[in-house]
């Protein structure tokens, strides 16, 4: 399971939604999080208790939980030089929590090639074959009929990139109509996914 996470996340180019300041990179965490709530809708985050050292520096703690696997990040109040603050206010500490969350995101293979130094992951280069054709035409056919269980199990049974192109809009070739791709976003087909994917739910 962690495997698969970290293969799906760790192929999404984040280029375009990283913010140079300075001679350091940032990545937004608006886009990060809604990228793996997108992929992962019942990942969770949470702030762990901060520490406070004794020269009045502080260190703040995330805790990331995606598909049953938890990961916890560290990482000190900074300032635009990378510097540590002494007494932060709260703005200093919240834009370190949001930092955090994304280094922690990291961990799980989102950006992670940021903290390497590079500029862009190692690219999988996925080709539609024939059998991508045919399972998209059966996805959009459950799709259709409402059948949210039935496309679900033939979603999950690919990769993040092969259905990326077996989902893609009817213009740039895909094979699910404008109003399938729509149900795909609904709560009821996300439900479904999550079910394929053996996440279980609890009651509302």
């Amino acid at each position: 399971m962690e495997t698969n996470v970290w293969a799906n996340l760790s192929a999404i180019n984040c280029s375009k939604h990283i913010k140079p300041k300075g001679q350091y990179s940032y990545l937004s965490w608006t886009w990060a999080w809604a990228m793996v709530k997108e992929q992962y809708p019942t990942a969770d985050y949470h702030l762990e208790p901060d520490t406070i050292y004794s020269d009045g520096s502080m260190e703040v703690r995330v805790s990331v939980t995606i598909e049953g696997i938890t990961h916890t990040m560290w990482l000190p109040v900074l300032d635009f030089k990378n510097n540590s603050i002494k007494n932060p206010n709260a703005f200093d500490i919240n834009s370190a929590r949001m930092r955090c969350l994304v280094k922690c995101l990291a961990m799980f293979g989102l950006g992670h090639y940021i903290y390497a130094g590079e500029s862009l992951p190692q690219e999988r280069i996925v080709t539609e074959t024939d059998q991508m054709i045919v399972a998209g035409a059966e996805i959009n056919k459950c799709l259709e009929a409402d059948d949210y269980e039935g496309a679900a199990q033939l979603w999950v049974e690919w990769e993040y990139e092969e259905i990326c192109l077996i989902a893609r809009a009817p213009s740039k070739g895909g094979q699910l109509t404008t109003a399938s791709r729509g149900k795909t976003k609904e709560t009821a087909f996300r439900m479904a996914l999550n079910a394929a994917k053996g996440i279980e739910m609890g009651e509302q």
